[in-house]
């Protein structure tokens, strides 16, 4: 199956028309982590990191968790900055996981952690703290732990595909709503259904095909 893909531009069109389109960006953020969730599950995890920024994509990761817990999966949730968005406090609240501090950050095989730093709105080289967040999860890998990054790997450009000084070395990528043209020529990306329909696509002249028809997660590359 061919797929459609779309710049960091369009997908933010895409948000735009269909929050007015009556479909709110808690409704989207709930259904991104609830498929991130159950992408987790078949890992087979031991624990699960979540390392998440102040934005939406953040906010996905933290939804994540709250499934991932109700499964009875460990979740530690682990921050890039202090203050968080409105939307992203509130699904922390929901998890009702305290964060931790990097220093408490001690992974071990069977561990998965999930990239939700940054997403397709990213502009440039990620910041010190980003940095610094991005090296201890690439050191994991030495220890067998797997990363999924939600939506785009932190540090690659979501059009170009460029990866900045500073990236996230991912396993797995579950991309939203439709891939981003900088994950034309990655490996093992997923999109993932986060209930977007057809309408908003012709709105914006955008044509796609019924990805999800059998199940809302599908592997395109």
């Amino acid at each position: 199956m061919k797929y459609t893909y779309i710049t960091s531009k369009e997908m933010t069109l895409v948000d735009k028309v269909a929050v007015e389109s009556g479909l709110p960006i808690l409704t989207m953020m709930e259904k991104a982590g609830e498929n991130l969730a159950n992408f987790v599950l078949k890992l087979k995890p031991k624990r699960v990191f979540i390392f998440y920024g102040k934005g939406n994509n953040g906010g996905g990761g933290i939804t994540a968790g709250r499934f991932l817990k109700k499964r009875g999966i460990e979740v530690i949730i682990i921050p890039a900055e202090k203050r968080q968005k409105k939307n992203v406090y509130y699904q922390i609240k929901r998890l009702g996981v305290k964060p931790s501090k990097i220093k408490d950050f001690n992974p071990s095989s069977g561990d998965i952690i999930i990239d939700a730093l940054l997403g397709y709105n990213i502009k440039g080289n990620p910041k010190k703290n980003y940095s610094v967040l991005i090296k201890k999860i690439n050191e994991s890998k030495k220890k067998k732990t797997k990363i999924v990054s939600l939506d785009i790997p932190t540090g690659i450009n979501p059009n170009t595909g460029k990866k900045y000084l500073s990236y996230v070395r991912y396993d797995y990528v579950l991309t939203l709503a439709l891939p981003k043209t900088g994950l034309r020529k990655l490996k093992n990306v997923y999109l993932a259904n986060i209930g977007i329909h057809k309408k908003v696509y012709d709105i914006l002249k955008i044509k796609i095909d019924n990805y999800f028809k059998k199940e809302n997660i599908i592997k395109i590359s």
